[in-house]
């Protein structure tokens, strides 16, 4: 009976290199590993294997996560023990003083990375960074972060620009970035560097106002 392949982009499946267990022993059975190199093709059974092996891990995070609480749960339960009335109560106030100042921390770093992704865009930086720059909920170390990624972005640009300036390299014919003058710095920011380059080359007026803070 011939067997229906799906074709799969493995980089999904990457963590899941290992053997698993009751390794199959008939051709074309379980999973495979060919030295290192992944197959491009699997059979329905071997899809829903790799499907199933992706749930559970997922269900093993979620009883990681529900563990960690019991335990914090039990630990607190257990620093009661033996307190009398009036100490028990102050503990109990003592711990929901600090389980309300880890909810305000977090709290405010949620709105830090939510008002510092608004400023990368401003800078035409990529919003993904915002996890790399908001360590704290310090805005102002934040904005220390930012405008040295600034410089940083700012430099390699410059760089290639001189670059391409200095060889000669003509822009395409079917380039004419910049030429026009309409491009804003939303549209600026998202450009590769190449093309920013292309922009400096026709229209350095623009250019220049495109990349002033």
């Amino acid at each position: 009976m011939k067997r229906n392949m799906f074709r799969l982009n493995l980089q999904y499946f990457a963590a899941d290199s290992g053997t698993g267990e009751g390794g199959g022993a008939g051709e074309g059975e379980g999973l495979h590993q060919d030295d290192g190199i992944g197959k491009d093709s699997y059979t329905k059974d071997e899809v829903l294997q790799l499907i199933q092996s992706e749930s559970d891990k997922r269900v093993q995070q979620a009883l990681k996560t529900q563990q960690k609480k019991y335990e914090k749960e039990l630990s607190k339960q257990k620093s009661l023990v033996g307190l009398d009335e009036e100490a028990r109560g102050q503990a109990e106030k003592d711990q929901r003083i600090s389980e309300l100042e880890e909810e305000l921390s977090k709290f405010r770093l949620s709105n830090t990375k939510a008002e510092i992704s608004k400023v990368l865009n401003n800078r035409g930086l990529d919003a993904n960074l915002v996890d790399f720059v908001v360590t704290t909920d310090d805005t102002e170390e934040c904005l220390e972060k930012i405008e040295s990624l600034d410089k940083i972005f700012k430099a390699m640009l410059k760089k290639e620009v001189d670059a391409r300036l200095k060889s000669g390299a003509t822009t395409p014919k079917s380039s004419t970035a910049g030429l026009d003058g309409s491009i804003t710095r939303e549209q600026f920011s998202k450009m590769p560097l190449t093309e920013q380059a292309e922009v400096a080359k026709n229209n350095r007026q623009l250019y220049d106002e495109l990349t002033k803070r």
